[in-house]
């Protein structure tokens, strides 16, 4: 999993004395340096290429009643420098990831303080040294920023939600002071684009940020107490919180707290920053299993098949329906979403539906089943259930309604996820938080949700292409999200209708088409039905060519909100995505000479001449004429997709 390129460490013990209050960490390529205040309170501030981006004024952490980070000596420091390559065994941007950094630690009595630096920002974390430790009661973060700083942000003002907005985009010193952040944030400070962002929570709340005054505060879901049943019980939400976070700490790492810098927006299209730093893989364990690709969906189109000698719904005939056309079309998955089993027992099928002959005819068509299940009943059956899934030969589930992220939920996925590699399952997790690193320690963590998605096309007129753009640079930078793309009714939004039974999308045919190769999903959603998809077979097949993982990635242009534009490599093919954010026509002229040696045809599937009327005019051809420069032309809303073989 892991080929060390260069590592060199340089670890020196050096005495802390009452004069030696500060040190200071770069970056390898010095770009961005931090100046740390060790001794009393600690706090530290952040300069790239000299310009000030963040500063801390205090950074602490509460245990059993004693506050780490405050009024205590640092008695060592201690600094390492890594330069490595990391194979990445799921692939999201690249097979190869770069793992260059400075690192200085920083020790107190009972506990340390970690800081890396790297070329795209800072992270840092409390490390316990103390087996006794046991309550978390509290931590103090804070970042303090200009106040004329551009924010995108969503905002929410409860603990328990489904962390799916729109962004808002607000001057910093304009932010609501009684709404909560949900990371990561994004923040255009002195030129450059910061990203706050949290990774490696394991045992632990997760991170909101509050604006108060100057700076932006952490804030958490206190352990809970007390819970209820929500939502005719299909969710457990918390009455009542403790006094403490987590409990039984000992020795070990909290999450880092994460300062992202680059100096335009596309680079956040190419960081792998929040992988780097989660927790390496269990000694020992075998994921080599995991098989990404498309997924056929029944839920987003409500089961509409039509023309067939069957009546349409939750039932056998039906599966065995999207299985044979999975099957037929390389489709390697088939998604089974809610319904088939009983409302609350994931151990009985529902009426008219047979598993085990459903996953056998499945598995003698080369199709993987995968099953929805709500983790209040995952949570209270997981052996059984787990155990009868993997008996019937299901290769992954999809896990819903979670809508918290206290530290009894954070622990709920990491037993999903560690229970389903035992069986070799992949896992979906949705109604959750935004993803964080976790997926690095368990690679079957294939996607998450965390976003306001397509399924919300069938209830709301909010999933813009300006959506679309803005969730490309800041919900898709910490890891894969399951957006669930490809809509065969589109329309533009003097035309779009929030329709449940027969859901569409705003934008182009070729805006949905390109969000395959722009958004990064190793278990991606045709989210469609079958009958809409033969309807339009030149866009269908265009899709089946276009893969869930990547070997490279490299930015090709962005502006945050307007478009961006992205290419991909899967061996030796490349794929070029784009997609435009506003409601006129946009030119870009697409530098891809890297991506033409050797290579014999373009295919395209660009918006139509009618697109900016009728979203769904598209077209698609080939052509073996390829240039280093490549231009498109995108209608209002529209979309580019090619693929270069």
């Amino acid at each position: 999993m892991k080929r060390i390129v260069t590592v060199f460490l340089a670890c020196a013990a050096i005495a802390t004395t009452m004069s030696a209050r500060q040190v200071q960490l770069k970056s390898p390529d010095g770009r961005n340096s931090v100046e740390i205040t060790t001794d009393g309170e600690i706090s530290y501030t952040l300069h790239r290429d000299s310009k000030p981006i963040t500063e801390c004024n205090r950074l602490s952490i509460n245990v059993d009643g004693t506050e780490w980070g405050k009024s205590q000596k640092c008695t060592s420091v201690k600094r390492r420098s890594v330069s490595q390559s990391l194979t990445v065994p799921v692939p999201r941007r690249s097979l190869e990831v770069a793992d260059v950094y400075n690192e200085i630690t920083l020790s107190y009595k009972g506990y340390n303080v970690e800081f890396r630096a790297y070329n795209e920002g800072i992270a840092y974390r409390f490390v316990s040294c103390s087996k006794k430790a046991d309550k978390v009661n509290g931590e103090t973060v804070n970042f303090n920023i200009d106040g004329n700083a551009m924010t995108y942000t969503q905002l929410t003002n409860r603990m328990q939600q489904w962390f799916e907005y729109n962004y808002t985009e607000r001057r910093f010193a304009s932010l609501p002071t009684d709404s909560l952040i949900i990371l990561p944030m994004l923040a255009s400070v002195n030129g450059y684009q910061v990203l706050f962002a949290e990774a490696d929570v394991y045992d632990y709340p997760g991170i909101y940020l509050r604006r108060n005054g100057s700076g932006l505060f952490g804030d958490f879901a206190y352990y809970p107490a007390t819970e209820r049943p929500e939502d005719k019980g299909n969710k457990i939400y918390v009455d009542k919180r403790e006094a403490f976070m987590m409990q039984n700490a000992g020795c070990r790492t909290f999450p880092w707290r994460v300062v992202a810098t680059y100096d335009s927006e596309k680079e956040l299209l190419s960081s792998e920053l929040i992988w780097l730093l989660g927790s390496k893989e269990d000694s020992g364990a075998d994921f080599s299993w995991i098989r990404p690709g498309k997924v056929l969906w029944d839920w987003w189109n409500c089961w509409n098949v039509y023309g067939v000698d069957f009546s349409a719904g939750i039932n056998t005939d039906t599966y065995r329906y999207l299985i044979d056309y999975a099957a037929r079309h390389g489709i390697e998955y088939l998604l089974m979403d809610e319904g088939w089993s009983a409302p609350f027992d994931l151990l009985t099928q529902a009426d008219g539906v047979d598993m085990p002959a459903i996953c056998s005819y499945a598995r003698e068509r080369g199709v993987g089943i995968l099953l929805w299940t709500k983790w209040v009943n995952l949570d209270r059956q997981m052996t059984e259930a787990l155990d009868m899934m993997q008996k019937w030969g299901v290769k992954g589930i999809k896990v819903d309604f979670m809508d918290r992220n206290d530290a009894k939920m954070v622990d709920f996925f990491e037993r999903t996820a560690a229970e389903c590699a035992k069986r070799r399952l992949m896992v979906n997790f949705h109604g959750c938080y935004p993803p964080d690193g976790m997926r690095r320690r368990f690679p079957n963590i294939m996607t998450r949700e965390g976003v306001y998605g397509l399924e919300n096309n069938k209830w709301s007129k909010r999933v813009t292409p300006r959506h679309d753009v803005m969730l490309s640079f800041i919900r898709q930078y910490p890891g894969p999200m399951d957006y669930t793309p490809g809509a065969m009714l589109n329309a533009h939004i003097e035309r779009f209708a929030a329709i449940h039974d027969e859901p569409m999308s705003q934008g182009t045919r070729s805006h949905q088409v390109a969000l395959y190769v722009v958004y990064e999903s190793p278990l991606q959603t045709l989210a469609d039905s079958p009958v809409h998809y033969d309807l339009n077979p030149d866009s269908r097949d265009f899709i089946k060519e276009i893969p869930t993982v990547w070997d490279e990635t490299i930015p090709l242009a962005g502006k945050l909100g307007e478009y961006v534009a992205v290419a991909r490599r899967n061996g030796t093919k490349w794929y070029i995505g784009a997609i435009n954010g506003t409601n006129a026509p946009l030119h870009l002229d697409l530098d891809i000479s890297f991506a033409i040696d050797g290579a014999k045809r373009i295919t395209t599937h660009a918006d139509g001449k009618n697109a900016a009327r009728q979203a769904k005019d598209h077209i698609v051809k080939s052509t073996t004429k390829i240039e280093p420069t490549l231009s498109i032309d995108m209608a209002r809303n529209g979309g580019f997709a090619a693929i270069i073989e």
